[in-house]
């Protein structure tokens, strides 16, 4: 980083240090029109109105604002000044929001980028993750409404359920909340407040860049009033287009300009611009040998060249896909009489993201030549050959190709994500200062989880064609219609998520105390989620010819829940102002509780409490108690959605263990089984948080601090398999995962009635739903338990420090904010008795230092610039390249800027119009490089805490009419 660099952001920083230490940094705006400067970081909560929607998160009762918990509120102009362009993005800039992976560092990461094909998110989809504690530990609503989930194999919350232009304001409740909302409150709450007051025509425009894509997009929005009604709709499109890994030096596959591997050949991971032989595997080092282009049938090894011709396979592998997304949302309200209102709530997404990789979905670059074959190399090492299932057990040759050439194009994978959900309530007034209100939601989604149409390679009918001399596996020229069509056909993985949820709850006053009225709130909720999904291949994993290459239903399953709440809510003031109690203004109190009873695995309820001690008019202190869960979902737990067993695959014991027999040295063969589990139960969580608020009234000054404290048992993760006989220790440790097993001599494959009891039974009682036999059942010595587990402990405290501070000047209006986060311990527990480890500040797990500060000027006439400065601390890459120390990972830190103009409204025909400019990285920094490996997985940056997408613009130009 250059001095100048340094100087702007240590400027920025100390500006925004100098307010103090922080509370809502985007609960307030510098735009010339917001009359929120000051606020709450939640409004008000107002008495019962039929005419106006009333949204306060972490509560039921009307009138009453969240008691003892920390929350955060960002509304519509705060939103606008990021500059940024869907929600997913503007809760990212917040420090209680991480990007690491779900529980235990494992499992999909639902975040853009690097995510084609077969990656960790192949749904594309983008979800929040509070605290950093997985992002099903966070509870995603819309007007406080539940949303349906999205994915296919795995389930998730979509972030990106409504348009900014549609969203009035962003609420969260950092803390766990399941005493009001039910699963998945456990690390806290975000609420998208849809606009619901809105008279005219407003018209919108933007466009984003840098130097690897372009995102552009539209949306209008139309609102109208009629005195005892209102009417706003919303529409918005957006267009990104796609971008290739080779574009940026974090992404290609030589690393070596960065210190890392050559990723162009490691092992048997290849990408080559000319047919090669690859001999090697099973323990003997890989070597290559390119064969002359064309080879006809009888080519002999001594015609190979030693050494390999290699291509970067990101030029053909976009980091990005290309999308596409529609969004729209309409609210309508209409009064039915003066107590009673109805209105009805929607809002829908369409999205297409078409990702381009180098390799063919289903075989990569590797193409089978079978002995037999007349193009089967029978001089070669006895390396380059090994027993193939795509060979029917035979012998066969891999030969890596450039898929692009000899498939005729980059494998596509399409992802289309519909989304609609439909809200319909009624709003009474009872009388007596009561409110009953009730609503019916229905939602579906509907996903392509891996679509690949029409280029999906059937190996074992590619191999066929070339044993019989139809194919020549080493032409470098790209094969014809008639060839593609004997092998290649359709890959597919629909889903559907169905949500339906009935709520009737009332509220009001009870009686009158000394410091005033208790009220109290209580209701119940009828919910039921169905999920299916449906897979089809042209691989034919039901056909006993694997080389018959008809698209064939392969799996079609659905599994349902229903869900029956209960819940309750008192609000209790026990002193008051006028009581004139010392060191005591205002003490209030909150008690709320909820039971939920699951059709599939039971029932669990959850309590809280909170109070707010108002000292002065100045100060606060407020505290809260409480349990939360979250339910496994229905992809969690359905075997039919994804499970599999590997049944005599190799493993290495040294457990010391004399009851499991060993097949070869060091090697006991096992039966392995991954996937859902029917067994598992709900996630728990004991959440407790202090903290204060410390306003001067009419100083513009706020200055906050929480202290918050997680305990997140029972969590679901998938074990680390290769621990269990690692040692005797771990044998010990695991022992509840795996099971000896004894097959008798007289034992046949394929007759579970001649194998041990022991294996035949968890046979029977767990079946796989894809199985792929190694060296069959009756090889078997031990079965190995991987499938998802209610295993991990994760234990999470810390610190959230917020400031706000507005004030006037001669040369206009400011505002100096700052929003830090500081965890001071993580520790995880995988298995009981393993004992705790620390994971903060490690790769995979949250950095414990973050912030966010802004400087934010207005003329008073509509001019206005916001300046913000990003913070992400230094941790430990604790995975590094393979023979290298682990290694702390520098501070990242960026600045944004953003200028605004606001024409006055009165102004004539340019009355209305609003021109923003915002850059993000303005100093166009690149994230630390952190050199990492897992197995042979490479990568030189991490994408959990940085981004190389360097300087990036948007634009926007609005109309309002």
């Amino acid at each position: 980083m250059n001095n100048s660099k340094r100087w702007l952001l240590c400027c920025a920083s100390v500006a925004a240090f100098s307010c103090g230490v922080a509370f809502p940094a985007y609960a307030q705006s510098s735009n010339a029109d917001d009359s929120s400067v000051g606020a709450d970081p939640i409004a008000e909560p107002q008495s019962f109105d039929p005419k106006t929607e009333i949204i306060v998160t972490g509560t039921n009762i009307s009138g009453v604002k969240p008691v003892g918990s920390e929350t955060i509120a960002l509304d519509r102009n705060a939103i606008l000044d990021t500059g940024l362009t869907n929600v997913s993005e503007v809760l990212n800039t917040l420090p209680q929001v991480q990007n690491n992976p779900n529980a235990g560092g494992s499992g999909p990461v639902y975040r853009q980028g690097g995510t084609s094909g077969y990656g960790g998110n192949p749904t594309q989809g983008t979800a929040i993750n509070l605290r950093g504690l997985g992002t099903s530990a966070t509870l995603t609503l819309v007007d406080g409404h539940r949303v349906v989930p999205s994915g296919a194999s795995d389930t998730f919350t979509e972030a990106i359920q409504v348009p900014i232009a549609a969203v009035e304001r962003i609420e969260i409740v950092s803390d766990g909340n399941s005493a009001i909302y039910g699963s998945d409150a456990i690390s806290g709450v975000v609420n998208y407040v849809l606009r619901k007051d809105f008279d005219g025509l407003e018209v919108s425009g933007r466009d984003t860049f840098n130097d690897f894509y372009n995102t552009w997009g539209a949306s209008v929005t139309f609102g109208k009033s009629w005195g005892s009604g209102n009417f706003i709709a919303t529409y918005d499109y957006e267009n990104r287009g796609s971008f290739k890994s080779s574009k940026s030096r974090f992404t290609r596959q030589d690393l070596r300009p960065l210190g890392g591997p050559d990723r162009r050949a490691i092992d048997d991971n290849l990408s080559v611009a000319s047919p090669t032989l690859l001999v090697g595997g099973n323990g003997q080092p890989y070597s290559y040998y390119t064969i002359p282009d064309n080879a006809a049938p009888g080519v002999s090894f001594g015609d190979l060249t030693e050494g390999a011709n290699l291509q970067d396979a990101s030029d053909y592998t976009d980091f990005l896909g290309k999308q596409q997304r529609h969004q729209a949302a309409v609210f309508i309200n209409q009064d039915l009489s003066d107590s009673l209102s109805a209105y009805v709530e929607a809002f829908y997404t369409h999205r297409d993201t078409s990702t381009k990789s180098y390799g063919n979905s289903r075989v990569g670059s590797d193409v089978t030549v079978c002995q037999g074959s007349p193009y089967y190399i029978a001089d070669a090492p006895a390396a380059a050959s090994r027993s193939s299932a795509l060979c029917g057990g035979g012998l066969g040759q891999t030969v890596k190709v450039d898929p692009v050439s000899f498939f005729g194009s980059p494998s596509v994978t399409d992802n289309t994500t519909e989304t609609i959900s439909a809200t319909a309530g009624l709003k009474a007034g009872l009388g007596s200062g009561w409110n009953a209100d009730t609503y019916f939601t229905y939602a579906h989604d509907s996903t392509c989880g891996i679509c690949n149409y029409d280029n999906n390679a059937n190996g074992a009918a590619l191999a066929e064609q070339i044993v019989l001399g139809n194919i020549n596996p080493y032409s470098t020229d790209t094969l014809t219609e008639d060839q593609l069509s004997t092998f290649m056909g359709s890959n597919t993985q629909d889903a559907s998520n169905t949500f339906y949820d009935w709520v009737l709850k009332f509220d009001g006053p009870v009686f009158d105390l000394p410091a005033g009225m208790v009220k109290t709130a209580f209701g119940g909720e009828w919910a039921h989620n169905k999920q299916s999904l449906v897979n089809g291949s042209n691989n034919a994993f039901e056909n006993s010819d694997p080389t018959n290459n008809e698209y064939t239903i392969t799996n079609d399953t659905t599994k349902t829940r229903t869900t029956v709440s209960a819940f309750a809510e008192l609000f209790v003031p026990l002193v008051s102002d006028d009581m004139e109690v010392p060191l005591i203004q205002e003490l209030n109190v909150d008690a709320a509780v909820r039971y939920d009873h699951y059709s599939d695995f039971g029932s669990t309820t959850n309590p809280k409490i909170g109070a707010t001690w108002k000292l002065t008019d100045s100060l606060d202190l407020r505290g809260s108690w409480g349990t939360s869960f979250r339910a496994p979902s229905l992809t969690d737990t359905n075997i039919y959605n994804f499970s599999a067993a590997v049944i005599g695959v190799p493993w290495a014991n040294n457990s010391g263990r004399s009851d499991i027999a060993n097949i070869f040295p060091g090697n006991a063969s096992g039966y392995l089984l991954i996937g859902a589990n029917p067994d598992l139960k709900p996630e728990t969580a004991t959440t407790w948080s202090a903290g204060f608020d410390f306003s001067p009234v009419g100083s513009g000054f706020r200055f906050s601090g929480t202290y918050y404290s997680t305990k997140y048992s029972q969590q679901i993760i998938g074990q680390n398999t290769g621990l269990y006989l690692s040692s005797p220790e771990n044998a010990a440790l695991y022992s509840s995962y795996y099971t000896p097993v004894s097959n008798p001599g007289t034992c046949v494959n394929g007759s579970p009635s001649t194998y041990d009891p022991v294996l035949a039974a968890f046979i029977e009682a767990n079946p796989a739903l894809y199985n792929t036999p190694v060296m069959g059942a009756c090889s078997v010595t031990v079965i190995l338990d991987g499938r998802k587990t209610n295993a991990a402990t994760t234990f999470q405290d810390g610190l959230d420090f917020q400031a706000n501070y507005a004030f006037d000047s001669s040369v206009g209006n400011w505002t100096l904010s700052l929003n830090v986060t500081k965890i001071l311990n993580q520790t995880v527990e995988f298995v009981e008795g393993a004992g705790k480890q620390d994971v903060l500040d490690t790769y995979y797990y949250p950095v414990s230092l973050r912030g966010r500060g802004q400087i934010g000027w207005n003329n008073g006439s509509g001019l206005g610039a916001n300046l913000f400065v990003n913070y992400v601390g230094s941790y430990t890459n604790t995975i590094p390249l393979t023979g290298q120390p682990e290694s702390k990972v520098p501070e990242w830190v960026t600045v944004d800027l953003g200028l605004n103009y606001k024409v006055p409204d009165d102004a004539s025909i340019l009355g209305g119009l609003r021109m923003s400019v915002n850059i993000q990285n303005l100093t166009d920094e690149d994230p630390p490089v952190v050199l990492t490996q897992s197995g042979n997985n490479y990568s030189a940056y991490d994408a959990s805490n940085a981004n190389f997408f360097g300087r990036t613009v948007s634009v926007q130009v609005t109309k309002t009419f």
